[in-house]
């Protein structure tokens, strides 16, 4: 579910934006629902809203926690929507029909040569779903749990594509489980995390574990084509690992581009330089930032400094701001849908498509008559030169 190479700069915008006033859907995290969330194929869904210029629009609605796109799971039901009985019996059965693949028999059969039965779990981690129920939950709590939890450490490589809202919301209850089999003297401590993903989420996973960091090390994939290094990935990976374990005490290996920065006590790529204005090594993509002394922090070698915008971006990047707001008028305060000019368009637009229409029917006429003309001039030359024929022939 890794995103394709065409979708990488806009999960990369909205990785660095986050939430700063700018438009699409947001997932809505509430720790007491007013009602239980209805089920998709994948577990229950997640409530989501429509966001314009930072404002929530009033009606919200549930989708699937796993896919974002609607070819992939395409439930869709309004929040405040009233569902049948009949409607809700079909959508059991479709969800029962259309389990995801790797049922607990296939993944008994694939993990079985690697691992104990009752050390995997069939899971969503984007909405804490155990696809075999409270079964499968005891078998996670009595791994967690185990030995008092000395020995576990929570690996996580989640589809790049994937919130990071949800996802953090699902790796805390399994903290929480973790917990729950810690003494009171070993309440301080926190179950060590490598959580796998893009280096321009970082604010947003920090937001949520304000105790982990971003390794320097760049992750990459032998069998994805994108992230991995050669003539067919990227140049730099943007894959990363973000942590709770204090980075000077994670070596990176030196026989693959990584130094020890005495000032920064960590490790970092050869390539990112310490910042004495910054007072750290401040790439985060492997090559060397420039310090901006305007928004007093290190940018992309690329970037400049726009006084219009007043910070830096690429250059070639628009100062109007986000292209939102009605199609119609132009304005930021409503959409096409609900446009007080609506109707002015639409008959401006049916003018207009009746003339396209008339003069498409003209075209077809003009281009038949002339294939009539010519056909009837090729047969009348071709019955004169059989008449000539005839006339020397006789």
């Amino acid at each position: 579910m890794a995103a394709p190479r065409d979708q990488l700069e806009a999960m990369e915008a909205e990785g660095i934006s986050g939430r700063r006033g700018g438009s699409g859907v947001e997932v809505v995290l509430s720790p007491y629902p007013a009602a239980p969330a209805p089920l998709c194929p994948h577990g229950p869904t997640l409530l989501f809203v429509k966001v314009n210029q930072g404002k929530e629009e009033t009606r919200r609605f549930y989708a699937c926690s796993a896919c974002r796109d609607r070819k992939d799971c395409n439930f869709f039901q309004w929040e405040d929507e009233k569902v049948s009985g009949a409607r809700l019996a079909a959508r059991e059965a479709h969800n029962r029909r259309c389990q995801p693949p790797l049922s607990r028999k296939q993944c008994v059969e694939r993990y079985s040569q690697f691992y104990m039965e009752d050390s995997f779990c069939h899971y969503n981690m984007f909405n804490h779903h155990f696809f075999d129920g409270k079964a499968a939950l005891e078998v996670c709590r009595a791994f967690l749990q185990e030995d008092k939890g000395e020995g576990a450490i929570m690996v996580t490589d989640p589809p790049f594509g994937g919130l990071v809202e949800p996802l953090a919301v699902t790796f805390k209850k399994l903290i929480a489980i973790w917990k729950e089999g810690q003494s009171q003297d070993d309440n301080h401590k926190e179950l060590p995390i490598f959580w796998i993903f893009p280096y321009f989420f970082e604010s947003r996973i920090c937001h949520f574990f304000p105790s982990f960091c971003m390794l320097d090390y760049q992750v990459d994939y032998d069998n994805h084509a994108l992230y991995k290094h050669g003539k067919t990935g990227r140049k730099q990976s943007p894959v990363r690992i973000f942590t709770n374990i204090p980075p000077n005490k994670i070596i990176l290996p030196a026989e693959e581009g990584y130094r020890f920065c005495p000032l920064c006590q960590r490790y970092v790529s050869l390539e990112n330089q310490h910042c004495e204005h910054c007072n750290s090594c401040t790439s985060k993509d492997g090559r060397k930032w420039n310090h901006c002394f305007l928004c007093k922090k290190c940018v992309k070698p690329s970037w400049i400094h726009c006084s219009i915008c007043n910070h830096c971006a690429v250059p070639d990047h628009s100062c109007k701001g986000p292209k939102d707001g009605c199609f119609i008028c132009g304005e930021l305060d409503h959409k096409r849908t609900t446009c007080p000019n609506i109707s002015t368009s639409k008959r401006a637009n049916k003018t207009v498509s009746k003339q396209k229409q008339r003069k498409s029917n003209k075209m077809k006429l003009e281009t038949t008559k002339g294939t009539f003309m010519n056909h009837t001039s090729v047969t009348r030359q071709k019955k004169r030169r059989e008449r000539a024929h005839q006339y020397l022939c006789s």
